[in-house]
């Protein structure tokens, strides 16, 4: 992570975190962009020289963590249509700004999963090299996706055992932290059967086994029963969407430790704005025919103690960047998790998606991200929508962003 602001911060107030340190009378301190104290007020070292002390109404937490996400699409009624007759520059400008619309909202860090070409990748190393300050980004590159398959114009269309870790090669070499698998159809790819079993399982673990050899994740689009068992059993790391789910695909998913995101945000977007919002009818029937299918799913998941992620798949139809905190909100309304438990898939677990165990806490030589909020998250998740403060590699940042690119 790059030094974002060189000036000491300090900030006071009640912290509160899923796994860290937290405090009714808390302080944080941050240096060179890394948090050099997280904890009670009375045991804080003296404030650095020349620090600037933040000043809080609220409370202190980590910043959020979307681990799914397409920043080079806005969330206009058709996804296709997004990057459709763009080239790479125009499509990089659209990352760009997505990914600020993300940090205005409190989104320290995202996983894009598909974009045309290094779009993605490119922010990513911008931010990285600190070249631009933005949220730190985990791109995919191209999704890998199979002929006549889910979402081609995000990927690359592959087929066979070799072609496929072949694929997964290039991309890491191309600058992805990880692969995203389209192993089965989807909700927006016209004419494309939302079961629809793209890959065979060795298809699948060639590129897997490329990408675990690497340390790199593996996320797997699943919309299908046979293709979330495949995907667990090729070696995928995070299944999305994961909208079917019995009794023998939880124990797989247990037995793997994979990470499930939701995203229950895109669905009910969909529903939400559908055809009077101009989405395609295909689309809008898909959706309808497997939301209470995927709420069940996600319960049965939830039910057996296994991890979920905030993953909101943002720049999908009337689904704009951002929205961390009204998925965590509906993994509490509608899959049943306590406050707590969506306060963590919003921080931690999500970060786990990327790979990151320092994302999604505050703590001594962690990066300086931080939100300050009003409410506490853990006894309320309607807290993480109320921002009043946010806090990149110790730079504050916002969220006065938001009124320079609009969310929607």
């Amino acid at each position: 992570m790059p030094v974002a602001h060189a000036r000491p911060l300090v900030v006071r107030g009640r912290l509160a975190q899923p796994d860290g340190p937290t405090a009714p009378d808390g302080t944080v301190m941050v240096e060179a962009g890394r948090v050099t104290y997280a904890g009670p007020s009375g045991s804080a070292p003296p404030a650095p020289d020349g620090a600037y002390e933040l000043p809080v109404e609220g409370t202190i937490v980590p910043g959020l963590v979307d681990a799914h996400v397409h920043l080079t699409c806005d969330g206009g009624p058709d996804l296709q249509a997004e990057v459709e007759g763009l080239g790479p520059a125009a499509l990089t400008v659209k990352a760009l700004a997505n990914a600020w619309r993300s940090l205005a909202r409190g989104v320290v860090a995202v996983r894009d999963l598909g974009a045309p070409c290094g779009e993605a990748v490119a922010v990513a190393e911008a931010v990285a090299e600190g070249r631009l300050h933005g949220p730190e980004v985990a791109a995919a590159g191209r999704a890998l996706t199979a002929p006549g398959g889910h979402i081609p114009y995000l990927g690359r269309v592959e087929r066979g055992v070799e072609a496929m870790g072949r694929a997964a090669e290039e991309e890491l070499r191309d600058g992805a932290a990880g692969i995203k698998l389209v192993a089965t159809g989807g909700i927006l790819t016209r004419g494309v059967p939302i079961g629809n079993l793209a890959f065979e399982e060795d298809e699948l673990a060639a590129a897997a086994e490329v990408a675990r050899a690497a340390g790199a994740w593996v996320a797997a689009h699943v919309i299908g029963l046979e293709g979330t068992k495949r995907a667990v059993r090729a070696g995928a790391t995070t299944l999305e969407h994961a909208t079917f789910v019995d009794d023998e695909a939880v124990e797989l998913i247990r037995d793997r430790g994979v990470v499930t995101v939701a995203t229950l945000s895109a669905l009910h977007a969909i529903l939400r704005h559908g055809r009077a919002g101009g989405v395609p009818e295909e689309s809008v029937l898909k959706a309808e025919s497997v939301l209470e299918i995927h709420t069940e799913s996600m319960r049965r998941v939830a039910a057996a103690g296994l991890s979920l992620a905030t993953g909101t798949d943002a720049g999908t139809p009337f689904n704009p960047h951002g929205g961390v905190a009204a998925e965590a909100r509906l993994l509490v309304q509608e899959v049943g998790l306590s406050p707590s438990e969506a306060f963590a898939a919003a921080t931690t677990v999500a970060a786990r998606c990327l790979g990151r165990s320092d994302l999604g806490r505050i703590v001594a030589g962690g990066p300086g991200h931080l939100l300050v909020v009003e409410g506490d998250p853990g006894d309320d998740v309607t807290a993480l929508d109320r921002v009043r403060s946010v806090v990149w590699g110790g730079f504050p940042v916002g969220p006065h962003l938001a009124n320079l690119l609009p969310l929607s």
